[in-house]
């Protein structure tokens, strides 16, 4: 019999995954070939919602408000952790020394610890799994089995379902992102803190480990850093679209010539390419390689999806623990190089939004910077406008971010120019 342990904080998430583990047991434990029970749960909660819950309905399941006894007690084989809590790696660094089996989809302490993580998992023989930290995509297990054998050069995906559903919204309903911010909360779409969707951070620690996870090796990622959707208004959507484009909060893994390059930023990307029809609550990937080109996935965010992958891990963990699999563990080494930033390395187009004076001879100045440069493909103004101010909209030949930025600070020291209001990457290819 195969002993399971649940880290969980929410009452709900408890009874869901309880329900669906119930509902699921008997081709879960068939799959496993192991015979499975949930002896513990430890609850990180501040209130005594689970506790409550455990007594009125679970009285087989004993609780444990102590992590130094869960990890301590031997009959415990499995710790699987339901919500994302800890913020350190070190509960996971106790539970595998304690040659405890541990499921997560805390991607962010993954991402950060990866290498002292799959050491731990060397040293102590025993495993980590975290199918779900890319729910509702299965990105590890395409990773581990469908790209086994063949070499991934290229990934775009909108790794965060919170920020498609705003941008979605504000598309459709020319709504302001504080409304469709609350809309998101209200339908429990948003993390804890909504900072880390909006800024971008959740999408880049995804991006990370799905780094370290392809080519197993934990990278120095200290030069990168992510931009969210901060700052994007249904105007820019109205642009984009009648330039042909949507906005999407876009993450991109790229290898070229033995170098990795990460970018997480919001991409005009054409109206008719696949990330583009991913829309409202739904995370998607493009996946270019050797051996199958490019392989396309579509998934809508919801409860099950996570439940779905913990499961699937789970089946793999008891497998091993009653004996069946081996565990096969390789060490990583740390990248000799940094993960590269994409977008302050690499030549890209944007489309940048400025506010001006509402006067000709301002836009022929802007013109002349760019063209004198030759940095612009693209220059438009909206006359339509009834203030006195005039919204121009630029798209840019392709160019450094970085070198961008130091234009565009030549740009707003041009007398007229009373803002810089969006810079926003264009995925021509």
């Amino acid at each position: 019999m195969i002993k399971l342990a649940l880290i969980a904080n929410q009452k709900e998430s408890l009874e869901l995954f309880l329900n669906f583990f119930n509902k699921n047991k008997t081709k879960i434990e068939k799959l496993s070939s192991q015979k499975l029970e949930i002896k513990y749960i430890y609850d990180v909660s501040d209130q005594n919602k689970i506790e409550y819950f455990l007594a009125a309905s679970l009285n087989k399941i004993e609780l444990i408000k102590d992590y130094q006894s869960l990890i301590n007690t031997a009959e415990i084989d499995i710790i699987i952790e339901l919500e994302r809590k800890f913020n350190s790696a070190d509960y996971l660094l106790q539970a595998l020394k304690n040659k405890k089996i541990v499921i997560t989809s805390n991607h962010k302490v993954l991402a950060e610890n990866y290498l002292i993580l799959k050491k731990a998992e060397a040293e102590f023989n025993t495993k980590l799994f975290f199918s779900a930290s890319f729910s509702p995509l299965p990105v590890k297990t395409l990773i581990d089995n469908f790209y086994a054998l063949d070499e991934v050069t290229e990934i775009n995906a909108v790794l965060n379902a919170t920020t498609n559903y705003i941008l979605s919204e504000m598309g459709k309903n020319t709504v302001s992102m504080k409304e469709t911010v609350e809309q998101a909360k209200e339908a429990s779409y948003t993390e804890d803190n909504p900072e880390l969707d909006l800024s971008g951070s959740d999408s880049l620690n995804k991006s990370i480990l799905m780094t370290e996870l392809i080519f197993n090796k934990a990278f120095d990622f200290s030069a990168v850093s992510s931009r969210g959707i901060k700052g994007i208004t249904s105007y820019d959507l109205i642009y984009a679209a009648e330039l042909g484009y949507k906005i999407k909060l876009i993450c991109t893994i790229k290898k070229e010539k033995g170098k990795l390059y990460l970018g997480v930023r919001p991409n005009l990307i054409s109206e008719d390419s696949f990330l583009a029809d991913v829309n409202e609550n739904s995370n998607g990937i493009e996946i270019i390689s050797n051996y199958n080109s490019k392989v396309i996935f579509k998934a809508e965010n919801n409860d099950l999806a996570p439940l779905n992958l913990l499961s699937q891990d789970l089946i793999k963990a008891a497998r091993i623990r009653g004996g069946y699999d081996k565990v096969l563990l390789e060490e990583p080494g740390l990248n000799e190089n940094k993960l590269i930033d994409l977008y302050q390395h690499q030549e890209n187009s944007f489309y940048v939004r400025l506010q001006l004076e509402k006067d000709k001879k301002i836009i022929e100045n802007i013109k002349k910077i760019f063209s004198e440069k030759n940095l612009a493909d693209l220059i438009l103004h909206d006359d339509l406008t009834e203030t006195p101010l005039l919204p121009v909209i630029i798209i840019t030949k392709e160019i450094k971010e970085k070198v961008l930025e130091k234009l565009l600070k030549e740009v707003e020291n041009v007398e007229g120019v009373l803002t810089v209001n969006n810079v926003i990457a264009v995925k021509t290819h």
